[in-house]
């Protein structure tokens, strides 16, 4: 299943509440280097996670159109 992210910059709890205010998930994506903060799209990772395939296969993010 693939999801699209955005890269973000600022951080923090009142960063985080525009960005749900903007119907945005804030996030951090962990792994080889350092964590890179993004941000998804509240809609689309709300309807992804209501279906089954969500939970139970390899998920493929692009990021910023990498």
């Amino acid at each position: 299943m693939k999801f699209t992210a955005f890269e973000r910059t600022l951080q923090g709890t009142g960063a985080s509440r525009r960005l749900r205010n903007a119907q945005k998930v804030p996030g951090i994506v962990y792994g080889a280097g350092t964590p890179t903060m993004i941000e998804l799209d509240h809609n689309a990772l709300f309807f992804a996670l209501k279906k089954e395939a969500f939970h139970s296969s390899l998920l493929d993010m692009e990021l910023a159109g990498k």
